[in-house]
């Protein structure tokens, strides 16, 4: 049996493993590609350790086989690249660009499933309490309304596991100019000793975000819009009740492994 050849084998294929289940690391937490379930944190370090042990218990005995060849001899070598050196570069980089195309195309494939997933759990949710979104649909800023929509909302957010986040925005004005505002669970009991001030419900926005709920409301759209990026999946969602419009937000965060998780 020899063993220094097969412990070189050995830790050339537990570095290559290695190579790979880094790189697939690399693509999932700084790339935001989503292929695999949540929490992969623990598994990847249990990974490592566990091939790292392997790699250096091969080397150990490697190095104790070749100790006295080592101390007797010592010869210099200089190794050149045939071909069939540069065919296994190639293989590899190839084997590389394969797996990141996948984690790409899976990437793509969960994100469509869970927009479906979304827009159906979103629709069901306003079949089914219609009431309850009729509610937060009639709009006026005042202590009351805001104290009765949080109450509404912390309710809806504890029926559907998919929306632990729930945000209802409407259109206003301040100054005669087009605001808007939101309004979530985390209002409940507003101060009432203090009156509620629009400027502290003024929802933060991206331009492409503001575009969009502002055609909303102007009814130039009733389109929903879906995002994902880095686990973070939100969804703006129109409900036309009559004249009105309101816009319910749903959130959800799935940290698919990241550090802390």
């Amino acid at each position: 049996m020899n063993i220094p050849k097969i412990t070189n084998k050995i830790a050339i294929t537990t570095t290559i493993l290695l190579i790979y289940w880094i790189f697939i690391f690399i693509c999932i937490n700084i790339l935001g590609f989503k292929v695999f379930q949540q929490n992969i944190t623990e598994l990847f370090f249990f990974s490592v350790f566990g091939l790292f042990t392997i790699l250096c218990s091969a080397m150990i005995i490697n190095i104790m086989y070749n100790l006295t060849a080592i101390a007797n001899k010592y010869q210099k070598e200089e190794t050149k690249l045939n071909k069939k050196s540069y065919l296994k570069i190639i293989y590899f980089t190839t084997s590389l660009v394969v797996i990141f195309t996948s984690l790409y195309v899976g990437n793509i494939i969960t994100s469509k499933k869970k927009e479906t997933y979304f827009i159906n759990s979103a629709k069901a949710l306003v079949q089914e309490y219609s009431k309850t979104i009729e509610a937060v649909s009639n709009y006026h800023f005042s202590k009351n309304y805001i104290n009765k929509t949080s109450s509404n909302i912390k309710f809806l957010s504890k029926i559907d596991e998919n929306f632990p986040e729930i945000t209802v925005i409407h259109l206003d004005k301040i100054n005669n100019k087009n605001v808007l505002l939101n309004f979530s669970q985390y209002n409940y009991h507003y101060n009432v000793e203090k009156e509620p001030k629009k400027v502290d419900f003024i929802l933060s926005t991206s331009k492409e975000e503001r575009k969009y709920l502002f055609s909303i409301f102007s009814k130039q759209s009733i389109k929903h819009k879906f995002s994902s990026n880095k686990g973070r999946y939100e969804i703006y969602y129109p409900v036309k009740i009559g004249k009105k419009i309101v816009v319910l937000y749903f959130s959800q965060y799935n940290r698919y492994g990241k550090l802390g998780s």
